[in-house]
């Protein structure tokens, strides 16, 4: 690819005049913490990060924080042959009138129960000083042709910089962000009350040229205060007023929601039940907040629902979907609580079919649109969003789930759905897949069952190639 003299000679620049922090390993060790795992064998639970052992009652594959160092790690059986943890972290830096984010990639092996680890630069962004980019390279490391892009970690500090040529063209822009050099860095800016160093101690993956390009001075507010969720949607709280007035809430909650570090969907679930319960907050978090706010439901009496199975729970959640529709009152017991929960969700399924059709499908025909450039094929496997109601309907009917009770949900933008087929079969179903916030939250075989590991890895190649690089699902989509 033929490159400029002037941008040829910049990133050559680049290579002389930036260092790599002085702190920067030990950064890299304290990451490189978390690239443990907890082993379950027959004399208990073994913790790789302190090497000792402890009981609990948690299961493989879930995270279990180790009692010796305090470190939350995923457990997996003492069968495990291998495994891969992947981090992309990022350094930011200033030459002449330029930023300059740099791209790094860690990764650790665990093979025949040894661990192994190395990291390597892959890429850099280049802005302006208010940090619009002008220039995205990457060097050797990178590993690109058509239909996939990967590090390959051919050496720490490659060179030969140059732009993409693959069909992946971006870098992406979350990363775990060294802090130790954006204080001075951003001292004598607009930036430099900011806290950003402080935000970037506390959040793990941050875009952090999104917070400096759309620099709000509720940023620098939101973390002090020590909302460090928050602080990742600076424009919502950018408001004038008392506390009730920025956050909806009475100053009472501050602690509660500095303590458990909420969301801004957690916080309009707190702003709607005005109770300190993170639990049933963190549940309902992706209720359909018409429903929360109309009806005043109080979440309280629906801690039962907890200890459903979560497939039970989520029809649940539907159910009521289905009863605001119909104009019932979930205020009458009879109909917030149903005896029988699955009857009477298929029954209001059925009553508001041929009433919603035609509009649900003029929102989900504009939502697959919207979607397609998430379209994701190789040469055996083909991903592509769901297109009407009728695609869904025969999705359920082939693989036996629920995924047509998901249609409204779909049709409004709460969550996005799509079809993995085989390219020599694409009319037959193989694995519906669930996505929120461009994270897959459900992927299922017929009958429920797993995904192979074959499917398994295809699908997280997609998620970060390809959904990671999109924007983040808002849930306040607007409908026709």
């Amino acid at each position: 690819m033929y490159i400029k003299k002037k941008d040829k000679q910049l990133y050559d620049e680049l290579d002389l005049n930036l260092d790599i922090p002085i702190n920067f390993d030990k950064f890299i060790t304290k990451i490189r913490k978390k690239h443990n795992l907890i082993i379950k064998n027959k004399n208990g639970y073994f913790c790789t990060n302190c090497n000792n052992y402890f009981i609990t009652n948690k299961k493989i594959n879930e995270e279990c924080k180790c009692p010796n160092c305090k470190q939350k790690l995923l457990i997996k059986s003492s069968y495990l042959k291998n495994y891969d943890f992947k981090d992309s972290i990022g350094i930011v830096q200033k030459y002449k009138d330029y930023y300059i984010i740099r791209y790094f990639e860690l990764i650790t092996w665990y093979n025949q129960k040894q661990f192994d680890f190395h990291y390597c630069e892959y890429g850099r962004k280049i802005y302006d000083t208010n940090f619009q980019e002008l220039d995205e390279i990457v060097n050797n490391n990178i590993n690109s042709g058509i239909g996939y892009a990967y590090v390959k970690h051919f050496n720490k500090f490659a060179t030969n910089w140059h732009r993409f040529s693959s069909y992946y063209k971006q870098l992406g822009n979350s990363l775990i962000i060294y802090p130790d050099n954006l204080k001075s860095l951003l001292k004598g800016t607009k930036w430099q009350y900011s806290q950003l160093w402080l935000l970037a101690r506390k959040i793990n993956y941050l875009d952090i040229s999104f917070l400096l390009r759309n620099y709000r001075s509720s940023i620098e507010l939101l973390i002090k205060l020590g909302f460090y969720n928050l602080a990742l949607c600076p424009k919502t709280f950018d408001k004038k007023g008392n506390f009730k007035d920025r956050f909806g809430v009475d100053k009472e909650f501050a602690s509660f929601i500095r303590r458990y570090n909420l969301d801004v969907d957690e916080l309009q679930v707190l702003k709607c039940i005005q109770q300190k319960d993170i639990k049933i907050i963190r549940y309902f978090k992706r209720v359909d907040l018409d429903i929360l706010q109309k009806y005043k439901i109080n979440l309280f009496k629906l801690k039962k629902l907890t200890d459903y199975d979560l497939n039970k729970n989520r029809e649940y959640l539907d159910y009521l979907s289905f009863a605001k529709e119909l104009n019932y009152n979930i205020k009458d017991k009879k109909i917030l609580y149903p005896k029988h929960i699955n009857e009477e969700h298929n029954r209001l399924q059925n009553l508001i079919n041929v009433k919603k059709d035609t509009l649900v499908n003029k929102r989900i025909l504009k939502k697959y649109k919207s979607l397609l450039k998430n379209k994701y094929q190789d040469k055996k496997y083909v991903i592509f969003p769901a297109k009407s109601i009728s695609e869904l309907i025969e999705e359920s009917q082939q693989q036996n789930n629920c995924v047509k009770t998901y249609a409204e949900r779909y049709s409004k933008g709460l969550c996005d759905i799509y079809f993995m087929r085989l390219l020599k079969t694409p009319k037959k179903s193989l694995v519906t897949i669930e996505v929120t916030d461009n994270k897959v939250v459900q992927q299922r075989q017929k009958n429920n069952t797993n995904t192979t590991p074959e499917q398994q890895k295809i699908l997280l190649k997609w998620e970060k190639s390809i959904l990671e690089k999109g924007d983040t699902l808002d849930v306040k989509w607007k409908i026709l």
